[in-house]
């Protein structure tokens, strides 16, 4: 609704006659400029150009007193809609007034009487019909993160169709003579852990003091029984799983018992890494502390070494220096800068400083087992190379008391490094000269000397080209004779270099690689894999499949090079006496009495251990 002043408006209307010229009246005036709103401007332009206002039916514009209505074209009457409480039709012919005022009186009775009608709807959101993602409760990228999230999850868990638990059939269950058990659990996260404890029976000191172990004997009791709670029960559990594995008939075996007792980290997504999951605090490490728990009064009554060997800073003086901490399992960079690719140089360059530092890192007390976790947190920069780790490995050059000798060696090392650096510098001044191979210009020349230049029967000509010819001849002799005795003299300081360390008073802590635990750089169960050695010979175990394999194959299997994956455990033990006797193996009666059952998923069939 539009107010207007009565005078304002007559004034206006008078200029627009005189614009005119008179030539309209007072009403036509009035039509026009409340057509336009009282905008004298805009009237005067269209009564220029024609306009009297004849299509106007109605004005917007009111005096104090008097309200006009725009009606719209006649329409057929509305129909009655259900519960409502006043019927009302505003397209008949009856006052105008009236009915507007009935309008706007039920409108506000429904407004008290139901609510406001007006605002945002309280129904639960529908995703459903919804246009755009709810903002109920976060935002569109917190949604579409979770989306992702679970979408990424969802894949990781269907990534591999064939990562299922999926038993041996019952023909493939027995055992053949000779042959190592595999250890494997239901849930595919937590393969890594399994064959963490897979690998652990195959170390022989372990075997061997796990099966001679017995809980403490209950007050009154004559036979040692199952623990209840405690690292004792953990041990138990162990110490049934090591009795099946050593005795059973059947080849595939269940950890799912053993595993949840020691409650490992589910190995849930690609990004993790099975190293990473098994070092400290990781899985190895709560094996080993259990181990070392329960095996405590043992070590110290027969003074053997523990689990944990001891290291730390020390000067190069008689004080006891600085023990950092006990370890199981040592951290060492399989990937990054370094001199060399293998596990004995990684070692050295990560315990011993440079060689301006007074302090030396040192192990105060080697242990009986000792696991290497080859970490891969580098780049690699051109050719990748795998891992390279012996079959015996000595410790004594990091032992403290033999710091000094083995730090002389090592000044030793370093001197012929900078003369093998010296003779390759040399050769390469010899063979190259702005950016090309001068030997093989050299020999070009000869070349051209010999089957290209035309003496064109002078006789002075050819014997000036044949003399050029032999001189080129002795010059690229003596370079080649040179860059011989260079090669020689830096083969003979590399080997010396690789054996300086290889001498009696360094080689008297042999350890024996036992197990390698390999990661190919994919996720699911079927992409770790472990050898084992048994009896003298090595195995692959992969999920149900075993097969024997060369020492070669251990020692040299490059599978995840380019995935920044490979072999991520490696599990050494102090070496035993030539010609020792196989382990003395007792397990506990209370487990070989009972009838352990092997549960096959498609059969209802058990099977009882006995003694061999």
């Amino acid at each position: 609704m539009h107010y207007h002043d009565e005078a304002k408006e007559s004034n206006n209307i008078e200029v627009l006659i005189t614009l005119m010229d008179g030539s309209v009246d007072h009403e036509v005036a009035r039509r026009v400029l409340r057509k336009f709103d009282g905008d004298v401007e805009k009237a005067a332009s269209a009564m220029i150009e024609g306009d009297r206002g004849e299509d106007t039916q109605s004005s917007l514009w009111t005096s104090h007193s008097q309200m006009e209505i725009n009606q719209p074209r006649p329409l057929p009457p509305p129909a009655v809609r259900p519960n409502s409480p006043i019927n009302i039709d505003l397209t008949g012919d009856d006052d105008q007034n009236d009915e507007l005022s009935r309008a706007l009186k039920a409108s506000l009775e429904t407004v008290s009487q139901e609510g406001p009608m007006f605002g945002p709807s309280e129904r639960p959101p529908d995703a459903n019909w919804a246009m755009v993602p709810s903002n109920v409760g976060q935002s569109q990228d917190n949604v579409a993160a979770d989306d992702l999230d679970r979408a990424i999850q969802a894949s990781f868990e269907q990534a591999d169709t064939g990562d299922e638990y999926q038993p041996l059939p019952l023909d493939q269950q027995w055992r053949k003579e000779g042959w190592p058990v595999t250890l494997r659990p239901t849930k595919h996260t937590m393969v890594y852990a399994a064959l963490v404890l897979h690998a652990l029976f195959y170390v022989p000191q372990i075997r061997e003091r796990v099966a001679n172990w017995r809980p403490a004997l209950p007050e009154g009791a004559t036979e040692a029984e199952p623990p209840k709670n405690g690292p004792e029960l953990l041990m138990w559990k162990l110490v049934e799983t090591f009795t099946n594995m050593d005795l059973a008939k059947l080849v595939d075996l269940d950890a799912h018992e053993v595993l949840e007792g020691f409650k490992p980290e589910p190995w849930s997504n690609p990004a993790q890494s099975p190293g990473e999951l098994s070092q400290q605090p990781g899985f190895f490490e709560k094996v080993a502390a259990a181990l070392d728990k329960v095996f405590t009064h043992e070590f110290i009554r027969t003074g053997q070494a523990k689990y944990y060997f001891q290291y730390g800073n020390s000067n190069f003086d008689d004080e006891p220096g600085e023990l950092l901490q006990d370890a199981s399992i040592v951290r060492v960079e399989a990937l990054g800068r370094s001199e060399t690719n293998d596990l004995v140089g990684r070692l050295s360059a990560q315990l011993s400083n440079n060689k301006d530092d007074v302090k030396r890192q040192v192990i105060f007390e080697p242990s009986e087992v000792i696991a290497f976790h080859l970490a891969r947190s580098g780049t690699v920069t051109g050719e990748r190379k795998p891992f390279k780790y012996p079959k015996h490995i000595y410790l004594d050059q990091f032992l403290k008391e033999n710091v000094e000798l083995a730090e002389s060696k090592r000044v030793q090392q370093r001197d012929l490094h900078a003369e093998i650096q010296k003779l390759v510098s040399h050769n390469k001044s010899l063979t190259h000269f702005n950016d090309k191979d001068t030997l093989m210009d050299l020999r070009s020349s000869i070349y051209y000397f010999e089957n290209v230049a035309d003496a064109k029967g002078d006789d002075e000509r050819a014997r000036v080209t044949q003399t050029m010819a032999n001189k080129l001849k002795n010059i690229l002799a003596q370079v080649e004779k040179e860059i011989k005795v260079s090669d020689i003299a830096i083969a003979k300081m590399r080997d010396q270099v690789a054996t300086l360390l290889d001498c009696p008073e360094l080689q008297r802590v042999r350890y024996d690689l036992r197990a390698v635990l390999v990661h190919d750089g994919l996720y699911g169960r079927k992409h770790l894999y472990s050898y084992i050695q048994e009896k003298g010979a090595w195995w692959r175990i992969e999920d149900t499949s075993i097969s024997q394999v060369s020492e070669g194959n251990v020692l040299e299997d490059s599978v995840g090079l380019h995935l920044g994956a490979g072999p991520y455990l490696l599990l050494y033990s102090r070496a035993l006496p030539e010609g020792a006797e196989p382990l003395d193996l007792q397990w506990p009666p209370p487990i070989m009495a009972c009838p352990i059952l092997f549960a096959c998923q498609n059969t209802h069939l058990t099977f009882r251990i006995r003694s061999m």
